[in-house]
């Protein structure tokens, strides 16, 4: 435990578990933002919790995993609904990801790949839900159900951290949705609440159309933003107490 503590004072382990986290959000949103707006029959079946590889720890290292019951993805984008101002918000809870901090050489700490079952996002209508999976994120197609981030790099650390110290930064990686990668930049708020576990928000604006998805068209629903913001909200705990 005291090396866990002397962990969260350097910006090494603190930093792999943000990227974590961060890459989570980016997965979840991206995918959601899309089908919001158009409407059509049932909502998503339900699905078993979704899993991602897992590493093997070093004796160095100690592994930490998102909590899926203790963290949501969502997204925001506006629109104009009959004439109105509307925005359309969608989440999940479906994400996996693990974490591998090492306590004496926080630099070399890593991050799993981030993994999001996008077939489970839901909005506030089961319609809107029905033309997200089927005529958007397309999820009938087993290779477009999962969103993936793979960390590349993490900008702003600072020099030292201390135990509840909030720190702000930058994540950098690749986030694939809908068989599309792209290189996107998440803006990241970390606290380590104890040495076994850590909470924050990662939070991006991406171009949907990047990802090569389209919003079909409705006669009530116009002006839709081009831009979607993804956020994660997020909580990682060691083996022990997830």
């Amino acid at each position: 435990m005291r090396d866990m503590r002397n962990l969260w004072r350097r910006p090494g382990g603190r930093l792999a578990l943000g990227v974590a986290v961060v890459a989570l959000a980016a997965v979840v949103v991206g995918l959601g933002a899309l089908g919001v707006y158009v409407f059509g029959g049932n909502g998503p079946s339900s699905h078993a919790p979704v899993s991602a590889a897992t590493l093997v720890p070093t004796k160095d290292e100690t592994a930490f995993t998102i909590v899926p019951s203790a963290s949501e993805a969502t997204f925001t984008i506006d629109e104009v609904l009959f004439g109105r101002q509307n925005t359309v918000v969608g989440k999940t809870s479906s994400v996996a990801g693990e974490i591998l901090v090492n306590a004496q050489h926080p630099s070399q700490s890593r991050v799993g790949q981030i993994r999001v079952d996008v077939s489970t996002l839901l909005t506030d209508s089961q319609q809107r839900n029905h033309t997200l999976q089927s005529r958007i994120l397309e999820t009938d197609n087993a290779a477009n159900q999962y969103a993936t981030f793979t960390t590349t790099a993490i900008k702003g650390m600072p020099a030292s951290v201390t135990a509840g110290q909030t720190l702000h930064f930058q994540l950098v990686g690749e986030l694939t949705v809908h068989q599309v990668t792209k290189s996107e930049t998440f803006d990241v708020t970390l606290t380590a609440k104890s040495a076994s576990e850590l909470t924050g928000t990662a939070r991006t604006t991406v171009r949907y159309k990047d990802f090569n998805l389209s919003i079909p068209d409705v006669p009530f629903v116009s002006n839709v933003s081009d831009s979607v913001t993804l956020a994660l909200t997020f909580t990682a705990t060691t083996a022990t107490h997830s």
